[in-house]
C-alpha cells in the first residue's frame, strides 16, 4: 500500500521558498495541515506570501524536524542538506514536492498544462477563469500571479470532482508523475539539452505525457505545431486543435501575439470544463499577468523597466516582438543573462539571432544553476 501525505498533517517543508513549495504550502494549510518551513536567507519573491500565510522560515537545522509527523522536501535538496539527512537518519516520513503534488492532483479532476513556452501564463489564465466562474478550483502556477498575489489557488480538496489545474514541467520528465483528466500543450520546442540530448528525445517525452490522457479526457493543443500534430493524432482522448488563424481578439492587459494565443488555449479548455464564454472572456480581460513575464517593475531616468524570464531564443523573440509592438518608436535595450551553460552552448546560434528587435543587447555572465 502506498503511503499518503494525508496521514501526516503536521509537516515541515524543506526549501519552502520555492514558488512551487510555497504554492503547495498554501494549499495544504487551507486543507488542515500544520506547517513549518526552512530555507536559505536569500530574498525570494515568495517571502511576502509566506509571511501572509504565517509561515516563519528558519535556517536549515536538523532540530526543525522535532515533533513533526513528516517532512516535504524541494527537489533542489538532497541528503547533502542537513534536514534531509536528518529525516532519513530518523526514519521520518520524507516526501518530495512532486510526490505530494501528484497525490493531490491525481485524486481530483486534474488539468495539466505543459509545453516549452507559455505554460506558466496559460496555467494562470485557465485557473483565473475557473476561479472567476465560482468553481472550487485548486491551482499551482510556476510564478506569482498578480491577481492572487501568490502562485496558488487553495481550493477545498475534499471534493474529488473539483478541478485541479497544474503547471506540468517536462524537465527530467517530471510531468509523467501526473495522471491528468485533461491537458493543454502549448508547443514543443527543444529545450533542456542537459537532459534531452536531441529534439527527438524531447518530443518523445511529450508523446508519453499525452499518452497518459484517458479516453474520456481532452487535449487542447497548438495546431500549428508540426510535432504536436503528429503526437496528438495518436491521443486516445478528444483533441481540440487551436490555430493562430482562429485566435479571438480578447481584450487582454498583456501585449503580444503569444499572450493572445495562450489566452485562446485557456479559453477553449475553460469552455470544455463548463465555463460560460462570456464569463471566460471577462476573466481574461481582468487577468493582470504573472511575475517575471513581461512584468513592469518601474521607471528610472525616463526608461520603463520590464522583467521577463525568457531564457530560450523563441521566448526572447516573442518578448521583444511584444515590446516593439507596444513601443514602436522607443529605444529597446535588452539585458540578458543566459541560463545554464548547456542551453547556451546548444542554442548559441539562435541566441545570437534572437535580439534583432532590440536596439542594444547587453550580455551578462551565464547563470549556471545546479545543473
Amino acid at each position: 500500500m502506498s503511503r499518503s501525505i494525508w496521514r501526516y498533517k503536521k509537516a515541515h517543508m524543506i526549501g519552502v521558498k520555492g514558488v512551487g513549495m510555497t504554492a503547495l504550502a498554501e494549499i495544504l494549510l487551507k486543507n488542515g495541515f500544520v506547517l513549518t518551513g526552512s530555507d536559505v536567507r536569500e530574498e525570494f519573491m515568495t517571502d511576502e506570501v509566506l509571511h501572509r500565510l504565517g509561515i516563519s522560515v528558519a535556517d536549515f537545522d536538523a532540530r526543525n524536524l522535532s515533533g513533526k509527523d513528516a517532512a516535504i522536501r524541494s527537489n533542489a535538496y538532497t541528503e547533502e542538506n542537513a534536514e534531509v539527512k536528518a529525516a532519513v537518519d530518523l526514519d521520518l516520513p520524507l516526501f518530495s514536492y512532486p510526490e505530494v503534488v501528484a497525490e493531490l492532483f491525481n485524486a481530483h479532476r486534474g488539468i495539466a498544462i505543459a509545453g516549452s513556452h507559455g505554460k506558466t501564463t496559460t496555467t494562470a489564465m485557465l485557473s483565473h477563469i475557473l476561479k472567476s466562474a465560482g468553481m472550487n478550483v485548486t491551482a499551482i502556477v510556476g510564478s506569482k500571479v498578480v491577481n492572487w498575489k501568490s502562485g496558488a489557488i487553495a481550493g477545498d480538496l475534499s471534493d474529488p470532482t473539483a478541478p485541479f489545474v497544474l503547471e506540468a514541467d517536462e524537465y527530467k520528465e517530471a510531468f509523467l508523475n501526473y495522471r491528468p483528466k485533461g491537458a493543454i500543450v502549448t508547443n514543443i520546442d527543444w529545450d533542456h539539452p542537459d537532459y534531452f540530448k536531441t529534439p527527438k528525445d524531447y518530443e518523445s517525452a511529450f508523446a508519453k505525457f499525452i499518452a497518459l490522457l484517458p479516453k474520456d479526457g481532452f487535449l487542447a493543443f497548438n495546431g500549428d505545431d508540426e510535432a504536436l500534430k503528429r503526437i496528438a493524432s495518436r491521443a486516445a482522448c478528444e483533441v481540440l486543435a487551436v490555430m493562430k488563424k482562429d485566435v479571438r481578439p480578447f481584450a487582454l492587459q498583456l501585449p503580444g501575439a503569444h499572450y493572445l494565443f495562450d489566452a485562446h488555449l485557456a479559453y477553449q479548455a475553460a469552455l470544455k470544463l463548463g465555463v460560460d464564454n462570456a464569463v471566460a472572456e471577462k476573466a481574461l480581460a481582468d487577468f493582470q499577468g504573472t511575475a517575471r513575464r513581461m512584468e513592469f517593475v518601474g521607471e528610472r531616468n525616463g526608461a520603463f523597466v520590464f522583467d521577463d524570464y525568457a531564457h530560450h531564443p523563441t521566448e526572447i523573440r516573442a518578448t521583444l516582438a511584444a515590446l516593439r509592438q507596444k513601443y514602436p518608436k522607443e529605444k529597446i535595450i535588452a539585458i540578458f543573462q543566459p541560463h545554464t551553460f548547456s542551453r547556451t552552448k546548444a542554442f548559441f546560434g539562435d541566441f545570437a539571432r534572437a535580439f534583432s528587435a532590440a536596439d542594444l543587447a547587453v550580455l551578462a555572465d551565464v547563470y549556471p544553476s545546479a545543473r
